[in-house]
């Protein structure tokens, strides 16, 4: 697949749509036949009720059909080009009209018609009951250039079976925070979702805490399954469509499992190889626990869902990303970041906080994401707990005759076996994110620890022993240093890796060997000059603040001691590892807030007029930086050249960062 295709073409040769084809459509339209007609000869009324009017779904629907609602007017604002490489098509009129919602793909087989998934979900720890797609239009699949299917999404294409109470629209800033985000994060290197197209709706706006312009914007992803879809089944205790959408997932979106973690027993996960330290003086072992021998494909299915979960939230704590919001409803199987709420990078390392100005009780603060997932997963093991707990003495008489079959003592086997499966998946979450978490680290550090990608019975151990030195040693005193400066997260790497000068002295005692110019990586300059004063003998006043410096700086000349043992030999090998995976630039806050005041407050007559020329030049810039994140002369020097130093520097003005914003969108 190396010329790229017209939407046309690929539609003729390879469009489908699994969800819809695989899995069940609600009653009022149960057929893509039925669908089709009543799009074709509908009276409006009879189309509004069926795809615009929100509902409760029949019974062990997974979905219904739908279509974008039409607008008055559609005005592309920006194509991810990237994106539309990647996945191998031209953008021509007929794509354009798909990916704003003006047109609506049926094919001539009568098997493709758009439609909303159904689904439930935790939002903030208590269940909402049916949730769906409530402002968005799955259109179709196609394969990209590597032969990987991907689903295309209408955002903000209008209301559908399951608005609720909303309105289903996109108002333009969101929109706008949620394209750049989703291509900034895959280029970094962090699973999520991805954005095609971003398109303003000229005279559609939306009530917020004001009226504000509107947009719909195209996202593809392999899956856009979450947890919250078995959270559905589980409400309607409802086991023939959990069933039904387990099969599909391991059958279409893990192709059949071919990456399911077989190459580890799952009884080496009874031991918990990064005990709390109040678990420390008592064995984590539990071997009261059924046998996890012979695991189903179910079994394997949820484990490969948790180890997703797992490394896809240690890059998001390497990299300081919140999403801001983590209910179930937007938690992927694939471990893929997705429906981002007031997500935010980490300005400073702050591990209260949260990005989110509705989150008072801090569930989804940088601290705890790594514990709000696992508590997804846990909804989602008991979504699932007869499958995972039949084990292979049950699982053929559960899946072909359902529940009624299950005898009492066959329903104690369940939940045994179920617990076991559930404990050894709480462990086996802990080390993948904490493994995962000290590679990526190690590298930004420039150091190669030798973790391996890939986790067998036979390094099992030897890799958590790696891991947990790293952590003792290097990771939590440079968090701690980090905590205390407070200098910029993500740029400390970048200038960390730099760094090109010894790393001490010689000279002096204590922190005062450190090279004056590598105190300037960890230390702000009025910091330095306090540690200064310090050693002079002649401190500041402020004797608390300083205290705290002069202990961060004696941790750092320890830390520089182990840090060196790991260093390679030679600083141009340290270099050449961390620039890999240290971005020259991660989107802030404050400057998605300069990018769509510009469009949405200073060309606000504009986005009404769907004549009128809009200047989408500081968008397009804070696209070509986050999309080549590592790759500077690609940012397009010719295109407000004004703006790198501060986006990527960000100066020292303390009221633009660690902002918050509400859930509103």
């Amino acid at each position: 697949m190396s010329e790229a295709r017209t939407i046309l073409g690929a539609l003729k040769d390879s469009v489908t749509t699994r969800f819809a084809q695989s899995l069940k459509a609600d009653s009022l339209v149960p057929s893509v036949t039925k669908a089709i007609e009543l799009n074709d000869n509908g009276e409006e009324n009879e189309l509004r009720k069926c795809f615009h009017t929100p509902r409760m779904v029949s019974a062990g629907a997974h979905f219904a059909y739908t279509v974008p609602e039409q607008r008055p007017h559609y005005k592309p604002l920006l194509t991810s080009q990237k994106a539309l490489a990647d996945l191998n098509l031209i953008m021509d009129t007929e794509l354009m009209d798909l990916v704003n919602g003006a047109k609506t793909h049926v094919d001539d087989r009568r098997e493709i018609f758009p439609y909303s998934m159904a689904y439930a979900g935790f939002q903030f720890g208590q269940f909402a009951g049916q949730l769906g797609d409530g402002r968005v239009v799955n259109i179709f699949d196609l394969p990209d250039k590597n032969n990987v299917s991907q689903t295309f999404q209408l955002k903000g294409a209008g209301m559908t079976p399951f608005s609720r109470f909303a309105d289903g629209k996109a108002v333009l800033r969101s929109s706008i925070r949620e394209f750049v985000v989703s291509e900034a994060l895959h280029y970094i290197g962090i699973p999520s979702t991805r954005a095609l197209q971003l398109t303003s709706l000229p005279k559609t706006n939306a009530m917020r805490s004001a009226y504000e312009p509107c947009a719909v914007y195209c996202r593809f992803a392999p899956t856009w399954v979450r947890l919250g879809n078995f959270d559905l089944c589980r409400y309607r205790q409802d086991h023939k469509s959990l069933v039904q959408l387990a099969d599909f997932c391991i059958r279409d979106v893990f192709k059949n499992g071919a990456e399911f973690p077989t190459e580890v027993d799952p009884e080496a996960f009874k031991h918990d190889y990064f005990p709390d330290e109040d678990e420390k003086f008592s064995s984590s072992d539990k071997p009261n626990l059924s046998s996890l021998q012979d695991a189903t494909k179910y079994e394997l299915f949820f484990r490969h869902v948790v180890n997703l979960n797992a490394e896809a939230v240690a890059y998001w704590q390497s990299y300081g990303f919140l999403n801001g919001v983590l209910n179930t409803d937007n938690t992927s199987i694939m471990g893929l970041a997705m429906d981002f709420g007031p997500f935010s990078f980490l300005d400073k390392f702050q591990p209260q906080y949260t990005p989110n100005h509705d989150d008072v009780e801090l569930r989804y603060s940088f601290k705890n994401q790594p514990t709000a997932v696992w508590w997804n997963l846990t909804k989602f093991a008991q979504a699932l707990t007869t499958l995972i707990g039949a084990g292979p003495k049950h699982i053929d008489n559960i899946v072909a005759n359902g529940l009624e079959a299950i005898s009492y003592e066959a329903e104690q086997d369940i939940v045994d076996r179920a617990n076991a499966v559930i404990f050894s998946a709480g462990n086996e979450y802990k080390f993948r994110f904490t493994v995962n978490y000290a590679r990526i680290m190690s590298q930004r550090l420039g150091l190669d620890l030798g973790i391996p990608r890939y986790i067998t019975d036979k390094n099992l151990k030897q890799t958590a022993e790696k891991a947990e030195e790293f952590n003792k040693a290097i990771l939590e005193p440079l968090l701690h240093i980090l905590y205390v400066t407070q200098t910029d997260y993500n740029n400390f790497f970048v200038m960390f890796q730099g760094y090109q000068g010894d790393f001490k002295t010689g000279e002096g005692k204590g922190f005062q060997t450190i090279d004056p110019e590598l105190l300037k990586v960890f230390f702000t300059d009025v910091q330095v000059l306090k540690l200064n004063k310090h050693a002079s003998g002649t401190p500041d006043s402020d004797s608390g603040e300083t205290r705290l410096l002069v202990e961060c700086a004696e941790t750092l000349e320890s830390w520089i001691h182990d840090y060196t043992t790991l260093m390679p030999l030679e600083q141009s090998v340290r270099f050449n590892l961390a620039k890999q995976v240290n971005p020259l630039f991660t989107p802030r806050a404050y400057i998605f807030e300069q990018v769509i005041n510009s469009i949405t407050e200073q060309q606000k007559a504009k986005l009404h007029d769907p004549d009128a020329e809009i200047d989408i030049s500081y968008l397009q810039k804070l696209y070509n930086m986050s999309v080549n994140p590592y790759d500077p002369e690609k940012w397009d020097d010719n295109l407000h050249p004004e703006v790198v130093a501060d986006w990527t520097t960000h100066g020292d003005d303390d009221t633009k960062f660690m902002k918050q914003l509400t859930c509103s969108s």
